[in-house]
């Protein structure tokens, strides 16, 4: 090896000590930290805090409803709690997501991308390109990762933007006659709920077409959270599995666990 090869490839080998040392010690730190994604935060906390109205929200109109005189309302009553559960599945989605971030960061800056670092050296020293192919997709694949959640925020933003002031209403106007109709039951009248129904417009058939509109109002929004707090998400994990495979020649793959009949068959005892 001449002497100014020798030289290059202990610059390569220097450099790269130094990025898997700075990811070690430094950008893992900051790629794990809350702070350092004040926006992705925010907008993760904003959903979540949309989200848990609409869960109160639902099931104060729910008990509402179950006070009116009859049982007109008992089917869009039981209708409304059941959207407890949808809304608990995308509550659990927001909070994956807030986990993911700070958790890809640590895995991509504080253990694939040294890990991947020193496989390069390896590579330059003993075992050639095999070794330099490995770790180049290493980072790549690191750094993907931790794009995921960041990437889906930006795409989400705008779906969730324009329909952040109908949800905002849609909770207030289902608050405001929910509250009233609280009120009534707790007037000490025994009849004030049939006497406040009697003064609103419609009467009890006009009060179950406005919960009957939040049912349709809450179907819609918990279809819009579905799609931003998981369609989305997953969607940016497909695409940069596939940019992860065009850029590398990575296939992520998920293993095949069938089990063929021949083989079932040849187990003993099964025949």
């Amino acid at each position: 090896m001449e002497l100014s090869e020798k030289r290059k490839t202990v610059i390569i080998i220097a450099a790269l000590a130094v990025v898997g040392l700075l990811s070690l010690f430094v950008i893992s730190g900051f790629a794990s930290s809350e702070e350092s994604f004040p926006g992705t935060y925010a907008a993760l906390d904003q959903k979540r805090t949309t989200v848990t109205e609409l869960m109160g929200v639902t099931a104060a109109s729910s008990a509402a409803i179950s006070l009116l005189p009859g049982d007109a309302g008992t089917p869009i009553a039981e209708q409304l709690a059941d959207l407890s559960g949808y809304f608990m599945f995308i509550l659990g989605a927001i909070c994956l997501e807030k986990w993911m971030v700070t958790i890809t960061g640590m895995l991509a800056f504080k253990i694939l991308i040294p890990a991947a670092c020193l496989i390069l050296i390896l590579g330059k020293l003993f075992f050639g390109d095999t070794w330099r192919s490995v770790g180049i997709k290493l980072i790549c694949f690191a750094l993907m990762m931790f794009a995921i959640v960041p990437a889906s925020i930006v795409v989400t933003e705008k779906i969730d933007a324009s329909y952040e002031a109908s949800m905002e209403q849609m909770i207030e106007d289902t608050r405001n006659d929910t509250e009233k109709i609280q009120a009534a039951a707790e007037d000490e009248d025994a009849n004030a709920i049939e006497k406040f129904v009697k003064k609103v417009k419609g009467g009890v058939s006009g009060q179950l077409d406005k919960f009957e509109n939040t049912l349709n109002r809450m179907t819609e929004s918990i279809a819009v959270l579905i799609v931003t707090s998981c369609v989305i998400p997953v969607a940016v994990i497909v695409f940069f599995i596939w940019l992860i495979k065009l850029l590398t020649g990575v296939s992520i793959q998920i293993p095949n666990m069938r089990i063929s009949k021949m083989a079932w068959r040849k187990r003993p005892g099964l025949d």
